[in-house]
């Protein structure tokens, strides 16, 4: 009896074949192995996915036969035909060297040409074939995608909510299309979409592929210019992300669908829509960047909500953390008020003798810091002086010689800093007076707000302000607000 042992591969590659294609292979190879006393120990199937290009990568079971392989418990791979393991001559030769590494045959039983020279002659001319095979129906239904598409014909997969199809027709569904008129009409006068998706939830209308229409759906819906009854078709699918949408290279008919939106409704709310896009990138509110969360710390967006015709302005703790939104208008009346006291003429003087005595403090500590390097250098070059009469006695190894260079760079490099440090201005009291005037006089409010306000904490019930002249400030009230 045969000791030889093998396994079985089979696969079938789209839905329109079945379960009885794998079947009629794996009896095929069933059949072969008997005949010469094989042992089969394993069957590996897998279904409905395509032979094309690097797809094994996604075949499960292709991938377990590979990793079995390896443990050499087999003589010998089983498969119907050759384009059942790839329509891929690489693919073909990558698995016939894997397999020869652990002495494992590759056999298909209805093309078996046996072991000869002539026969891996034939092999590759049929892994040749396969690999024509399917780049040729690649051509082949593009071009029937083509013809189809230049018909103004649906051409496979979900229509858009609003349409049916009915022998390759647009047709519309009228109840769907109802809805897509209530979102055009909603997005026109700037109203929010909640009320319209939790109405057609309700009515139990689910999407086309059998999903309840979720707020991404309705975005879409927005953007697609087949409601104004213009058909488009890409044949290739656009490298470029941005392009995916706006499909310029698509095959475009006007006029080829029944119109549901007309062109001037789906312009006015294209612009709308483009409008917002904008705004949310700038998002540049009084105080946006410099709110945060009272409750957890963590930074509050700025974005502005519109229901029922109003509109909201609001922050929200990006971290959700359960602090609920606090309405932007509080917080720049806080902030605005907060400014108006500290450039108050009641306060600037105050603020102005503060500055004056905290820039000559600095002055001051400057001045201390700057002795004390002086101080070092002169130690350091007295150092150098000594390292130079070391070296002229030419007694000392590499090494040393080495180091002392490097520890006299280092200290011309801080001569040098040291040297190059800008003296402190010595304000007058006059002079910062006279630019918190300025300050308060000034007509770009964003900019005065950068300026003074470091941070702003908030909650629904408190709002607290932090200057960023704190630490300055702080000894004459004024350092922050709630």
């Amino acid at each position: 009896m045969s000791s030889v042992k093998c396994v079985i591969y089979a696969r079938y590659s789209s839905t329109k074949q079945d379960e009885i294609s794998i079947e009629a292979q794996v009896r095929a190879c069933k059949e072969y192995a008997a005949n010469r006393d094989y042992i089969v120990l394993k069957v590996y199937t897998d279904e409905a996915i395509s032979g094309k290009g690097t797809k094994t990568q996604s075949r499960k079971q292709y991938q377990a036969l590979l990793r079995d392989s390896k443990q050499g418990s087999f003589d010998v791979v089983l498969v119907h035909r050759y384009d059942r393991i790839a329509r891929n001559v690489g693919e073909h030769v990558n698995l016939e060297l894997k397999l020869s590494e652990n002495n494992i045959s590759l056999v298909a039983v209805s093309q078996d040409f046996g072991q000869s020279k002539e026969a891996k002659i034939m092999k590759t001319m049929m892994w040749a074939l396969s690999e024509y095979y399917i780049e040729n129906l690649a051509d082949e239904t593009k071009k029937g995608h083509r013809e189809v598409a230049l018909k103004g014909l649906h051409n496979g997969g979900c229509p858009p909510f609003g349409y049916d199809i009915k022998n390759q027709q647009y047709i519309i569904n009228e109840k769907e299309a109802y809805f897509v008129k209530k979102i055009f009409n909603c997005a026109l006068k700037k109203e929010g979409f909640k009320e319209i998706v939790s109405e057609i939830n309700k009515s139990g209308m689910v999407g086309k592929r059998g999903k309840p229409i979720r707020y991404t759906q309705v975005y879409e819906i927005l953007r697609n210019e087949k409601y104004t009854g213009v058909y488009k078709y890409s044949l290739n699918e656009e490298s470029n992300r941005s392009l995916r949408r706006a499909k310029p290279n698509a095959i475009r008919i006007e006029g080829a669908l029944p119109q549901i939106i007309n062109k001037a409704l789906f312009l006015e709310v294209q612009k709308i829509m483009d409008e917002r896009k904008q705004t949310g990138k700038k998002s540049n509110y009084l105080c946006s960047g410099l709110v945060y969360c009272g409750n957890c710390g963590s930074k509050m967006y700025g974005t502005i909500t519109r229901r029922k015709g109003h509109e909201y302005k609001i922050f929200y703790c990006h971290n959700k953390c359960g602090t609920g939104t606090v309405s932007m208008d509080e917080i720049d009346k806080t902030v605005q008020e907060y400014i108006t006291q500290l450039l108050s003429p009641g306060t600037i003087l105050s603020i102005s003798n503060t500055l004056k005595e905290y820039a000559s403090n600095e002055k001051k500590r400057v001045n201390e810091f700057n002795s004390s390097i002086k101080l070092q250098i002169d130690e350091k070059q007295k150092q150098i002086n000594n390292y130079m009469i070391s070296l002229g006695s030419g007694v000392l190894p590499a090494e040393v010689i080495s180091d002392i260079g490097n520890q006299i760079v280092s200290l011309k490099n801080e001569i040098k800093v040291l040297a190059e440090m800008p003296v402190p201005k010595d304000y007058t009291t006059k002079e910062i007076n006279a630019w918190l005037n300025n300050l308060r006089k000034s007509t770009n409010e964003r900019d005065t707000v950068l300026l003074l306000v470091e941070r702003i904490d908030a909650t629904k019930t408190a709002i607290n302000v932090k200057s960023t002249l704190t630490t300055v400030l702080c000894e004459n009230g004024c350092g922050s607000r709630t």
